[in-house]
């Protein structure tokens, strides 16, 4: 081989490996020192105790993330109900009571004997929005209410009725998600018997965008049909990814224990006021449409539904949701769950691994970057 050649090959062979290490795949970053076990629990003096927690909704803020959910009893010293309960986990999975954002107000605006539900809660300003459903089984003017705090975790002024079903004409006001897009706030509701419908808000988040009557004219449906049926839709959650809107909801029935059908179901749309459809092209707007997300399994966990989505710190995304465990003596209680969110290249429609609930196995969580550096 002359010079010429071999320095021809030499710089030939160093590009090729150059080009070949570019293609290699990235390294699958996995949190090896955060493993978690579904149903998630509480822990109290060391043991993993199970609270009930229905609707969960979960923030992060100053290293810590917190959970809210419908009113429930959680492991105080006295096992005492809460309308309002803040949980905090460093981990996603190991939560701890902190306060209840009802502690000195008993909301009575609403039907009476209403109870809290499935609450949101976001930052707006210097401020954090607590927004939370009242209503009864079967109420026929269930509405929304909100609260405030400069933490996540009070103390709370409370403002009372945000607005009701008859006054903003959409059936079953219920399950509300605040979230920003493009620097505007947004409020997505609505429940079996109504349609899913979009709002703005004013910058305070207090209040509704050119007022109640403005928005009851404006508001836009984005899916759901104006019948009571369990194969209706709520819990309504919205993310955008990859320049795409996905609207999140639950379906089925939600309270009938382990024989319970909840599931959530996705569709997609290019613009946040729809239309959304799932991959067959049909939109939200009648029964058993949209994109399997997590499904009941009696080998798993039944009725697993009403979700919310929170990123790790290498971008992962977690459904959080809740479920009964069909493997417990209290299999009648709703519990939380959490499992990884898979986005699918080719559908690209998200799902959780085989769209089923890991139960009672061990799984590698959620990367946190402070749970790395302290085992370092």
């Amino acid at each position: 081989m002359n010079k010429f050649v071999l320095k021809f090959f030499s710089i030939f062979t160093i590009f090729a490996i150059a080009s070949c290490a570019k293609e290699q795949p990235n390294i699958v970053v996995e949190a090896n020192n955060n493993d978690y076990e579904n149903p998630l629990g509480q822990y109290v003096g060391g043991e993993k105790k199970i609270p009930y927690i229905a609707d969960p909704y979960v923030i992060r803020d100053d290293g810590y993330f917190y959970l809210y959910s419908t009113q429930t009893n959680v492991y105080t010293p006295n096992l005492t109900f809460k309308r309002g309960p803040v949980l905090k986990s460093i981990d996603l999975q190991t939560w701890e009571y902190v306060s209840d954002v009802f502690q000195s107000f008993v909301p009575s605006w609403g039907t009476s004997g209403a109870g809290v539900w499935a609450p949101t809660v976001l930052k707006v300003k210097d401020k954090w929005n607590f927004y939370y459903s009242l209503s009864t089984g079967g109420d026929e003017n269930p509405g929304i209410g909100v609260a405030t705090s400069d933490t996540p975790y009070g103390p709370w002024t409370h403002y009372g009725k945000f607005f009701n079903s008859k006054e903003i004409g959409v059936t079953n006001s219920i399950d509300p998600h605040v979230f920003y897009d493009n620097n505007q706030l947004y409020m997505v509701f609505g429940s079996f018997g109504g349609l899913i419908t979009l709002i703005e808000l004013t910058d305070d988040g207090l209040g509704l965008k050119n007022g109640l009557d403005y928005q009851k004219e404006n508001k836009i449906a984005l899916g759901g049909y104006e019948v009571f049926d369990t194969n209706n839709y709520e819990a309504s959650f919205i993310k955008k990814h990859k320049d795409e809107y996905y609207l999140f909801l639950s379906t089925g029935t939600c309270c009938s224990g382990a024989k319970s059908t909840y599931q959530v179901v996705v569709a997609k749309s290019k613009s946040l006021k729809g239309p959304y459809l799932d991959a067959k092209g049909r939109d939200l707007f009648g029964p058993n449409r949209g994109e399997k997300v997590v499904v009941p399994s009696m080998s798993g966990a039944m009725g697993t539904g009403h979700c919310c989505l929170v990123e790790d710190d290498i971008g992962d995304t977690w459904l959080v949701y809740h479920g009964y465990d069909t493997d417990s003596c209290e299999s009648n209680n709703r519990v939380l769950y959490m499992d990884k969110l898979i986005w699918d290249e080719e559908t690209g429609f998200p799902h959780v691994q085989d769209s089923k609930a890991t139960n009672h196995q061990i799984n590698h969580g959620p990367y946190i970057n402070i749970l790395e550096k302290t085992n370092e």
